[in-house]
């Protein structure tokens, strides 16, 4: 699949954006805002649109968003706790889901200091995280097995220097907090 262009909506029209630095600076302008972002099945909140027509609105809106989230459906989400700057983030090249896995600055050396860009406290949830029974692919949803993958989920959370917050052996949704980033797995 091929990446989306990205492009800027003003006053109703699509039109190319400017070039802008990682985390543009001294400047409220919709170009300042502009998002690289990554394919079709990735997802951000607010759009795109909702970012634009917001910074039109109240300029500085999008040097301060609060609980950004970017995602990919099917694969989960990752919710930046508190204010971020997203203006010129490079989304495609930052934020990578994976089967049961997200990589956020997959190359150290391009990863802002602690606090900086995306490299900062987050809630991450990561999808089809399910107990099964490896002899009949059978789901458990609930009982000791299920109780047994928990801990089991916990302690990979903390290897990781994560937080465990939650695990749905129903939707196999799991969830856990980071202070920073790095890549976070389950296998």
């Amino acid at each position: 699949m091929s990446p989306i262009r990205p492009s800027l909506v003003e006053n109703g029209n699509h039109r190319e954006p400017r070039a802008v630095k990682q985390n543009g600076n001294n400047g409220t302008s919709v170009e300042r805002l502009m998002l690289k972002f990554p394919h079709a099945d990735y997802f951000m909140e607010p759009s795109l649109e909702e970012l634009a027509a917001k910074e039109r609105a109240e300029a500085g809106y999008c040097c301060r968003v609060r609980d950004f989230v970017v995602g990919r459906h099917g694969y989960g989400s990752i919710k930046f706790l508190g204010e971020t700057d997203v203006r010129g983030l490079d989304l495609e090249s930052i934020v990578e889901f994976n089967d049961r896995e997200v990589i956020v600055y997959k190359d150290d050396s391009k990863k802002p200091p602690l606090g900086e860009g995306l490299n900062k406290a987050a809630e991450v949830t990561l999808l089809k995280i399910k107990c099964m029974n490896k002899k009949t692919g059978e789901q458990y949803r609930e009982g000791p097995r299920v109780d047994k993958y928990k801990k089991m989920l916990v302690k990979k959370a903390e290897e990781q220097g994560a937080e465990f917050v939650s695990f749905d052996a129903a939707t196999g949704e799991w969830k856990f907090r980071v202070k920073h980033f790095s890549a976070y797995r389950f296998w």
